[in-house]
C-alpha cells in the first residue's frame, strides 16, 4: 500500500524510510551496518515516486555523492585516496533503495568512483532491477570520480569529452565588459584548467519505440560564484555540443542532465534553455503543480517539492543550505514526448546538523530528480 505524501513526508524526517527497508531486504549483503542517528532536516522533494503511465520510460539523474567502492586504486593516494573514501554499508543500501524506489529505466549518475565500482554496486544492490546495461568513464577528474548511467536497454555509443577546450566556447562570450554583465555573464577569471572540470558523459540509449536518447550527463565545476565563469564555459561548451547534434537532426531526443552546480536563475543553468545556446526545455515545466508555482520557467523561488540539494555549512550556523542545482534539460523534440505532470524529485533524509550527523535513511546530499518520456514500445 502506498502510503500519502505528507505521512510519508513526515517519516523521512524521523525513521529510515519504509522503501530503505524495502531496499536493504531486497538489494543488500546480509550483514550489519552502522545505523545513523543524526537529526533530519524538514523533508524536500516526494515522499513516495508517483507511478509510470502505460507507454512511457523514465529518465532520471542523482548525484550519489562519493560512490565508491572497497578495492584499492593505485593512481589515487594522498588527499584522493580512494580506500579513505570506501562509502559505508548503511549508505550503500540507502542509495540502493533510493534507485528502487524512483524505479528509473534510464538513470544518469554523478560522482561514480569507476565502471568497476558502477558494476559491483548494481551487482551487489540492484541485481534484479534490469539494468543489463551500464555507461562509466574517465572524465580527467584529479579525484577519480566519473558521470555513469544505468539502463534497461541498450546503450550504442558512448564518448567523453576531455580534449575540449574552455577557451574555444569563451570566444562566443561578448567581448564588452558592460554587455556580458548585462546579459548576466559571470567576469571572466584565470581557468585553473583548460577544459571542463569533469567531462560531460554521453550514452546513446536505444528505448522500446525504437527511437534513439542522447543522455549527456553533466557535473559542471563547484566553488560558488567566484567560480561561475567556469561553469558558464563549461555550459556553454556543452550547447556546443547540443547544438552538433541538433544540426544533424532537429528533431533529436538529447538530455542534459545533472549537476549544475548552479541555481535556475544563474546563467550556467539557464542558458541552455536560451534560445541563442540550445534551446532546451526543462522538464520542471511538466511538473504536476505546473502553473500554479510562484516561479515560473524553474526561477529561484520554488517550492521545497522541487529542491535538489542541501548541506550544512563548514562553519555549521544557521540551518542548511538548500537550493535547487540538479536539472533534466530536454531538446524541443524530446519535450514533445514529457509526460504532463511526470516531472517530480524524489526527497530523500538531509543533515540538520554538521560533523556528517547523518540521519536515519540518508542516501545523499542530492535528490533524485526524474521525468517520464513517451518513448515505450511502439504499437504493432
Amino acid at each position: 500500500m502506498r502510503i500519502g505524501p505528507l505521512c510519508g513526508m513526515l517519516l523521512l524526517a524521523v525513521l529510515t524510510p519504509a522503501w530503505a527497508m524495502q531496499g536493504a531486504a531486497q538489494g543488500a549483503p546480509a550483514q550489519k551496518a552502522p545505523v545513523y542517528g543524526g537529526r533530519a532536516a524538514p523533508p524536500t522533494g516526494v515522499a513516495r515516486a508517483p507511478r509510470k503511465a502505460s507507454g512511457t520510460i523514465r529518465l532520471a539523474c542523482f548525484n550519489v555523492e562519493n560512490l565508491f567502492d572497497g578495492a584499492d586504486d593505485p593512481a589515487l593516494s594522498g588527499e584522493h585516496d580512494d580506500l579513505a573514501m570506501t562509502t559505508d554499508e548503511t549508505r550503500l543500501v540507502n542509495i540502493a533503495a533510493a534507485i528502487r524506489e524512483l524505479d528509473a529505466d534510464v538513470l544518469a549518475l554523478e560522482e561514480v568512483e569507476s565502471e568497476a565500482c558502477l558494476k559491483w554496486f548494481r551487482d551487489t544492490y540492484l541485481k534484479d532491477m534490469g539494468y543489463e546495461h551500464l555507461a562509466s568513464q574517465d572524465v580527467g577528474y584529479e579525484r577519480g570520480v566519473e558521470q555513469s548511467v544505468l539502463s534497461r536497454f541498450p546503450i550504442e555509443e558512448v564518448r567523453t569529452f576531455i580534449d575540449t577546450r574552455l577557451s574555444t566556447a569563451a570566444s562566443r562570450l561578448p567581448t564588452d565588459a558592460a554587455e556580458r554583465r548585462k546579459q548576466g555573464w559571470a567576469d571572466p577569471i584565470r581557468l585553473h584548467k583548460d577544459g571542463f572540470q569533469r567531462s560531460p558523459l554521453l550514452a546513446s540509449v536505444r528505448v522500446p519505440d525504437g527511437s534513439l536518447l542522447q543522455v549527456i550527463v553533466v557535473h559542471f565545476k563547484a566553488g560558488g560564484k567566484k567560480l561561475a565563469h567556469h561553469r558558464e564555459l563549461e555550459a556553454l561548451s556543452v550547447a556546443g555540443i547540443v547544438e552538433g547534434i541538433l544540426k544533424k537532426d532537429a528533431a533529436a531526443h538529447v538530455a542534459v542532465l545533472g549537476d549544475f552546480n548552479a541555481t535556475p536563475s544563474q546563467k550556467a543553468a539557464k542558458l541552455l534553455r536560451e534560445k541563442g545556446t540550445g534551446g532546451l526545455v526543462s522538464a520542471y515545466e511538466v511538473r504536476p503543480d505546473a502553473g500554479k508555482d510562484r516561479a515560473g520557467d524553474q526561477g529561484d523561488d520554488i517550492r521545497r517539492a522541487h529542491l535538489t540539494h542541501s548541506f550544512v555549512p563548514d562553519d555549521q550556523k544557521g540551518k542548511p543550505i538548500e537550493r535547487s542545482i540538479d536539472f533534466i534539460l530536454l531538446s524541443p523534440g524530446l519535450f514533445e514526448k514529457a509526460a504532463k505532470g511526470s516531472y517530480f524529485v524524489l526527497g530523500t533524509p538531509k543533515c540538520l546538523e554538521g560533523n556528517d550527523r547523518r540521519p536515519k535513511g540518508y542516501a545523499s546530499d542530492h535528490n533524485p530528480v526524474a521525468v517520464d518520456l513517451k518513448l515505450g514500445a511502439a504499437r504493432p
